[in-house]
């Protein structure tokens, strides 16, 4: 009866219903608009990474002292699948592993109780917690080169200039540099100079810290002005740091220069990137938890290499000059002067010379290495495209088989509104699009030909039985919208259950379903004969 009456009302209220169809796609296509665009939909890996490190320990003493207390605590945490641990020198890795609908912030948060129990060696660094997030990766990298600049030159430009200005756009979280030389001053200690004075290194270690830190001061009142006092004592050149006294004996100072040299030098390079065989920097961009990939990835793009109004005035620049080829002069204007023009002309070229690219010194090139929001654009247009071609191959089927033009565009215009009107409550669930939702979306597709299909014949039988429009449709669709409902609920049936205790029944949904749905058919029959059921 419920049924009946909201067919009657969809049938009965026809500008009704178009009104509420066309809210219905105005804000489908309004949250498609805001969706975000990811290659995977976001998944947290229950598992965690338990690390330690215990310098100056081999293998074994690392097993005994560091893994084994660790994983007799950590085997009690609940929902804990599997543990096992691998000692290396230096270092211990406990690898956790959870049941997948694990609330890991809790389980987490339930690890740090239980090391904070286990007593480690003092030399032991605090245990850290590692959590695998295929978003951490870098979205963007960009290869800096140089012919001409050293390396060193050429890291502190990019840590000074580029660095800082991708720092402060919206949607990214951190750039970091790698690669080149990274400048450090050393202290070369002669060792039989520090013998003969009866001196060691931890006395040239605590004068170095303590000579080379800003400290505040405290706070100075002067009347209703209140000054913020820092102690400055930080290095500023190499001589200051040779002339650091270590000791004072007999009234003579010890200073640094006397038992040591100091000398500008580079880190010991662990990592070294190249684009091209030609040693390069590398810049990594990170972006935001909730930021879209695609939208962030355009602005630094368009930050680096500029815009492409921006990119055609600076391909028209004279390389000679670095200003615009000269051009007609127009016909003189009353009321323009030609400082005013001047003017114009150097606040248009500063606009579009307002990017990276453009700001790089003579001899540095930039290349993009990679760039992940041009594979998930292409991977979600490719899943779009197959979409459309399979509705369009859909409705061609349609038209093959029912022979009828307005049952095929009845079908034709169902299967665009619904998709439309499923970004909805995509955008207010929070989902993105990706080629897992966008999937279920072409799946989708065939469910509602189907459905459109077993509603519209129907509906033509109820017409063929003399009904008027009106009347068939509201005893065609009441004939069959359990069958219809219960069909589809076979099919997503199985995807709503996300805990364990109902995986039985997520298996065998299906087959409950089409159980009752034939049950219902044959009763629906024997009714429509006059036959007794039993």
């Amino acid at each position: 009866m419920k049924q009946s009456t909201a067919f009657d009302i969809a049938v009965r209220r026809p500008i009704t219903i178009l009104m509420i169809v066309i809210a219905v796609c105005v804000f489908g296509f309004i949250s498609y608009q805001k969706l975000m665009l990811t290659l995977m939909p976001d998944i947290s890996y229950p598992s965690l990474t338990i690390r330690t490190e215990y310098s100056g320990t081999a293998p074994q003493e690392v097993e005994t002292q560091i893994s084994q207390p660790l994983e007799q605590q950590l085997a009690i945490v609940s929902n804990l699948e599997r543990i096992n641990s691998i000692s290396r020198a230096e270092q211990s890795d406990i690898v956790m592993e959870f049941s997948w609908d694990s609330a890991m912030n809790e389980i987490a948060q339930e690890v740090r109780e239980k090391i904070d129990r286990v007593r480690l060696p003092l030399e032991a660094t605090r245990p850290l917690i590692l959590r695998y997030d295929p978003t951490l990766d870098p979205i963007m990298r960009v290869g800096l080169t140089s012919e001409i600049m050293a390396l060193d030159e050429l890291r502190e430009f990019v840590e000074d200039i580029i660095q800082r200005d991708l720092e402060g756009e919206s949607g990214i979280a951190a750039v970091q540099v790698k690669g080149g030389l990274e400048e450090e001053y050393q202290v070369n200690i002669n060792e039989h100079k520090l013998v003969s004075l009866d001196l060691n290194i931890q006395q040239v270690n605590t004068q170095l810290s303590q000579n080379n830190v800003n400290v505040p001061g405290g706070q100075l009142d002067e009347g209703e002005t209140r000054y913020l006092i820092r102690t400055l004592n930080e290095f500023q050149s190499l001589e200051e740091i040779a002339s650091i006294a270590i000791v004072r004996r007999d009234g003579v100072d010890i200073r640094l220069r006397d038992i040591a040299t100091v000398e500008r030098s580079y880190e010991e390079r662990e990592i070294i990137t190249s684009v091209n065989s030609v040693e390069s920097i590398e810049v990594e961009i990170y972006k935001e938890a909730d930021a879209n990939i695609v939208d962030v990835a355009r602005l630094v793009r368009n930050r680096l290499f500029g815009l492409p109004a921006q990119q055609e005035y600076m391909a028209n620049l004279d390389p000679k000059t670095g200003k615009p080829k000269p051009k007609p002069k127009p016909k003189f204007r009353f009321g323009r002067s030609q400082g005013q023009g001047d003017q114009n002309h150097q606040r248009q070229h500063l606009r579009m010379t307002d990017f990276i690219e453009a700001k790089l010194p003579q001899g540095v090139a930039m290349d993009e290495l990679t760039d992940q929001s041009i594979f998930i654009k292409a991977s979600i247009d490719e899943v779009k495209n197959n979409a459309i071609v399979g509705g369009v191959i859909a409705i061609g089927v349609i038209f093959s088989f029912l022979r009828r033009l307005s049952h095929t565009l009845i079908i034709g215009i169902t299967i665009p509104v619904s998709i439309v009107a499923t970004f909805a409550p995509m955008y207010l669930s929070g989902l993105t699009l990706n080629i897992i939702s966008l999937g279920g979306l072409a799946l989708g597709i065939g469910m509602l030909v189907d459905n459109s299909i077993v509603v519209l014949e129907s509906i033509f039988r109820c017409r063929e039985e003399g009904d008027d429009i009106k009347t068939a449709t509201l005893r065609g669709v009441s004939e069959v919208g359990s069958a219809v409902f219960a069909s589809t609920l076979t099919t997503s049936a199985p995807s709503f259950p996300k805990k364990k205790p109902h995986t039985m029944l997520a298996r065998h949904a299906h087959d409950f379903v089409s159980l009752a749905l034939t049950l219902f058919d044959f009763v629906d029959q024997q009714h429509a004969r006059g036959a007794p059921l039993c």
